[in-house]
């Protein structure tokens, strides 16, 4: 097993968006995180090592300089994720004044700003500079496709 200071400083944060593989240099390590496609959609938290052998052939096609490294731990947890994989953002038909900015698949604090000011606009009343109609909650009853969670 080879120890990460013999990689090369620093590791930029990478996401391969055919596994949903992606990793970051955290303090002296490296973080990782990979969706299991075949977990039942839900809120089971529970952590199982059974996902290493997938999440070890996605780094050797991905980033092969990263076998051989150990592991120190790891976690479960929960991926909000829309059936398209896009946010949703808007004003609900109903309740009434019910507004959401929701969804956004880990990408939340990056849109943060621009989702902001939609929200305000759309609490006051306005047109958002943005148009944020294709985010909108009733695509799904318009028939918007899905995509699999492994494609995030």
């Amino acid at each position: 097993m080879r120890r990460l200071g013999e990689l090369p400083r620093p590791v930029p944060f990478t996401v391969d968006r055919s596994t949903s593989l992606s990793f970051h240099q955290e303090g002296r390590g490296l973080l990782l995180g990979m969706s299991e496609p075949a977990r039942e959609t839900g809120f089971d938290t529970r952590y199982s090592p059974a996902w290493l052998p997938g999440l070890a052939t996605a780094l050797a096609r991905r980033a092969p300089a990263l076998r051989g490294l150990g592991l120190g731990g790891g976690w479960a947890g929960l991926y909000d994720m829309s059936p398209d994989g896009r946010a949703l953002v808007g004003r609900a038909t109903a309740p009434v004044n019910f507004l959401y900015a929701t969804g956004f698949s880990g990408h939340g604090v990056l849109q943060a700003p621009a989702v902001g000011e939609v929200v305000r606009d759309l609490f006051l009343g306005r047109a958002p500079a943005v148009d944020a109609g294709p985010l909108h909650a009733d695509r799904f009853a318009r028939g918007a496709a899905g995509r699999s969670a492994s494609r995030v």
